[in-house]
């Protein structure tokens, strides 16, 4: 009888990648892998649950590790270094820099919303303190799916919110995505989330370009399954 694997004891999870050759297989039907589906990893125990699912992309100041962690249990990480300085302080103080870089990006989102205007809703006066997801925000403009691209500014602590000259110190940004759940159906889930600082702005533009672009295809062709599987605790992972 063959010597049973830390797998098979459930010491240590196994590890079964989204995306093979750029194709994903989920629940059996292949098709092509969206970006956000690249370099994700489901880990499962040895009863074939998913424990949790990550994937390393590159930030500003190194890599992230995002975790979309499917169980209650505690998960301590570990090995992980701390961010390096990325800009000068005195830099990331300037106001009128800060200002410029704002600027562009109000201009390079603003483009983004006309040159997809057909397909995509642009708004750049979200307010997140009330009911809005961001100050920037991208969404499908005929269809209530729950999908968005949504920035929102970043500001110094006892910053006065009356004050319409304030400058922000940087941005936080998610976006959410159709993921198909094992019952067939679709739910808008957050699939990337992150920060992003002054001098790094051409790449958070980049980012919400990717996403538009993405949606505008999935939009156009309505017979192509482009969500990601998720699943959850309990189930058997999808051949891939």
């Amino acid at each position: 009888m063959a010597e049973l694997t830390p797998y098979d004891t459930g010491e240590r999870l196994e590890p079964h990648v989204w995306v093979t050759n750029g194709i994903v297989v989920p629940g059996g039907r292949p098709r092509f892998a969206e970006e956000s589906e690249f370099g994700r990893v489901d880990f499962d125990a040895d009863d074939g649950t998913t424990i949790l699912t990550l994937h390393v992309q590159r930030a500003d100041n190194g890599y992230r590790m995002v975790v979309d962690q499917h169980s209650e249990e505690y998960l301590h990480v570990v090995g992980h270094n701390e961010p390096p300085m990325l800009t000068d302080p005195a830099l990331a103080q300037d106001a009128e820099y800060r200002t410029r870089q704002m600027m562009l990006l109000d201009a390079g989102l603003a483009y983004i919303g006309k040159t997809y205007g057909e397909d995509i809703f642009y708004a750049d006066d979200g307010d997140p303190t009330a009911f809005s997801l961001g100050n920037y925000t991208f969404q499908p403009l005929m269809v209530n799916d729950g999908t968005v691209f949504a920035i929102e500014e970043a500001y110094e602590r006892g910053t006065d919110w009356a004050d319409d000259e304030r400058v922000p110190i940087g941005w936080t940004w998610l976006q959410k995505d159709l993921v198909r759940l094992p019952d067939g159906t679709q739910r808008a889930e957050i699939t990337a989330q992150g920060e992003t600082i002054p001098s790094d702005i051409d790449s958070l533009i980049d980012r919400a370009r990717t996403w538009v672009e993405q949606t505008v295809r999935r939009l156009q062709t309505p017979d192509i399954d482009f969500s990601p599987y998720r699943n959850p605790p309990g189930r058997d992972t999808p051949s891939r």
